[in-house]
């Protein structure tokens, strides 16, 4: 009985230490269910951001084979994680029945050098160019376990880039091949780019203006410095394109004239890209103004001398004229007044034969009288000062046709007069030209029955254009140059009276008012006379 305590105690002893081993257990199992939740609130954290990341993601083994694979590479390759997930990279990603890696393959080379590789290729499972990236993770011997292969689309900025050079090219083929000198300063006024031109127009290549962009400024002639200094200053300070013409001085000394034009540039978000310039070799025009200058001075100088040659001989001829005229009306007088003597006082001795001779040369005389007359007017109205101002032309048309109507009342004869026709010039001389070309078609309307005579103006091709129209005799148009030419008929004086002066005396008074006078007529029906005056 001695014993069966100590055996109680023994047991006691055997079950706390059971129950000491549940309780160490039991606290195991909780600390291992604390540690499955944490990795799996890990796993999920890890997981979120694997799929979150933007880019088409992948991790592989050393093998090449997809552990993993983010939502973008489903969207981006349009296959699903199911069919990626435990094939080769490149058995998906790459060309269709491909069995290795490609030679630029990124993996390849990080595989060979186990440090990062970024490669830029095209994708074809992602229809693209891509930049990718190939990450080592090893493991704790140090070798590579897994890759992370990260692939950025930069398709977009590809084509941007490949835009841009393209653009580049277009813009640097038209510049290259261009005649005009064109340079590009950046906006610390180095040089961006110069034209080959500029080998042509100033003697310098373009290596030199690269080396020296100072050069544009240093080939300016010395006279035109100031001016190129101000047209810098005002062209960095304003948006507007600015033009000027210089002169510069070439590589051999030559001086040249140069058309340049410049303008500041501006890239897409509004930044000073510096100033693009145009220059022109325009030496040739200069000297062709230079020499149409010339000439044109020394053709003005002798119009001045014809002019002075044409004005002294019609002074003379008009002298002439003038004296002629005074100087035969004496004799005719003479001859008129005897004749008239012989047939007052010898009258009754004179057979009637003798008597149709004296009548006959009275008449002569007095023709010659009134065409000496007429030259005295034609003279004047040549020389006459003219004082310049606001005609009615209506009005003296009117005044015009109460005349002829009031001289002759028995005649039917329908006159139209335009209202409001005004002109610039003379009025006085004006005045001549009305009477000369209505009393012309008041006289040729003479043998109608009733006669149509218009004064008006019309626009012809954008000027003003008088005229006088009647339904008279007319005239052949054959000869219509003899009609404005002193004492030149187209009529009898049986049929129609006139000095013949008339028409020469209205192109005069046109001539000097700076205008132009034509006819337009047929043979018995009628005539126009039209004219132009000098705008005023």
């Amino acid at each position: 009985m001695v014993g069966e305590p100590d055996m109680t105690i023994e047991l006691q002893r055997e079950v706390e230490a059971l129950r000491a081993r549940i309780r160490d257990y039991e606290l195991r199992e909780v600390e291992c269910g604390l540690v499955h939740q944490e990795l799996t609130r890990a796993q999920r954290r890890w997981e979120g951001i694997f799929q979150g990341i933007a880019h088409p993601t992948v991790i592989l083994d050393a093998n090449h084979v997809v552990v993993a694979a983010n939502r973008a590479v489903v969207m981006a390759s349009g296959v699903s994680e199911e069919e990626i997930v435990g094939r080769k990279c490149y058995e998906i990603f790459h060309n269709s029945g491909c069995t290795e890696p490609q030679h630029s393959c990124p993996m390849e080379k990080m595989l060979r050098s186990n440090c990062v590789k970024t490669v830029e290729m095209e994708a074809d499972a992602f229809g693209g160019v891509y930049l990718v990236s190939c990450t080592p993770v090893f493991d704790e011997g140090g070798k590579v376990d897994k890759v992370i292969h990260i692939a950025t689309d930069i398709t977009a900025r590809k084509r941007a880039e490949e835009a841009l050079r393209e653009s580049e090219e277009r813009y640097r083929i038209v510049a290259d091949y261009s005649s005009d000198w064109d340079f590009w300063l950046a906006p610390d006024n180095s040089l961006f780019y110069v034209s080959p031109a500029c080998l042509d127009i100033t003697g310098y290549a373009p290596e030199e203006f690269y080396a020296n962009p100072q050069l544009n400024s240093l080939i300016v002639h010395p006279d035109d410095m100031e001016l190129m200094a101000r047209h810098n200053e005002e062209a960095q300070t304003a948006n507007e394109r600015h033009a000027m013409e210089l002169r510069i001085i070439t590589k051999t000394g030559e001086t040249r004239w140069i058309s340049h034009v410049c303008q500041t540039v501006y890239d897409s978000e509004g930044r000073s890209r510096g100033r693009r310039a145009s220059n022109r070799d325009i030496t040739a025009l200069k000297r062709a103004e230079e020499e149409n200058r010339r000439l044109h001075a020394e053709l003005e100088q002798r119009v001045k001398e014809r002019t002075a040659q044409l004005e002294a001989a019609n002074r003379e001829l008009e002298s002439f004229s003038y004296s002629v005229s005074h100087d035969l009306r004496a004799p005719l007088r003479h001859i008129e007044g005897f004749a008239n003597i012989l047939m007052e006082d010898y009258a009754e001795t004179l057979d009637e034969t003798a008597r149709g001779y004296l009548e006959r040369v009275v008449r002569a005389t007095g023709r010659m009288e009134e065409l000496v007359a007429a030259l005295l007017k034609l003279a004047r109205y040549t020389r006459d000062y003219m004082t310049f101002e606001q005609v009615d032309m209506s009005g003296i048309a009117r005044e015009i046709a109460e005349e002829f109507s009031k001289s002759e009342p028995r005649r039917k004869v329908a006159v139209t007069i335009q209202d409001g026709v005004r002109a610039t010039g003379d009025a006085r001389l004006l005045r001549v030209v009305l009477e000369n070309l209505m009393g012309n078609a008041w006289k040729f309307t003479g043998k109608v029955d009733e006669g149509i005579i218009e004064f008006g103006r019309e626009m012809r091709e954008g000027q003003a254009v008088y005229f006088v129209r009647d339904n008279g005799a007319g005239f052949d148009m054959a000869y219509a140059d003899k009609l404005f030419s002193a004492f030149r008929r187209l009529h009898g004086s049986d049929e129609f009276e006139g000095t013949g002066i008339g028409l020469a005396t209205v192109r005069r008074i046109i001539h000097r008012h700076g205008g132009e006078v034509w006819a337009d007529a047929a043979p018995n029906q009628g005539a126009t006379f039209s004219f132009t005056l000098s705008p005023a």
